[in-house]
């Protein structure tokens, strides 16, 4: 298990705790945009990189195991 996939292990409870979308899908089928949970994960990972947005998910791009934990994959 990497730095990343323990950060982003820790991360998503947390924030599906303070978002309470604790049984929400991160990309819900019907559409509409992300769950908020995932959208705080994202936002935690960025700055744990220390990179832009677009880095960040360029990053996600060559990481499936990561888009897993957040459930985007």
């Amino acid at each position: 298990m990497t730095q990343i996939s323990r950060f982003i292990g820790e991360v998503v409870p947390v924030a599906q705790n303070v978002t309470g979308d604790g049984d929400e899908s991160a990309a819900p089928e019907g559409g509409g945009g992300f769950a908020d949970y995932a959208l705080v994960s994202l936002h935690c990972l960025r700055i744990y990189l220390d990179t832009s947005y677009r880095m960040t998910i360029d990053l996600l791009k060559e990481m499936p195991q990561i888009t897993g934990e957040i459930g985007l994959s």
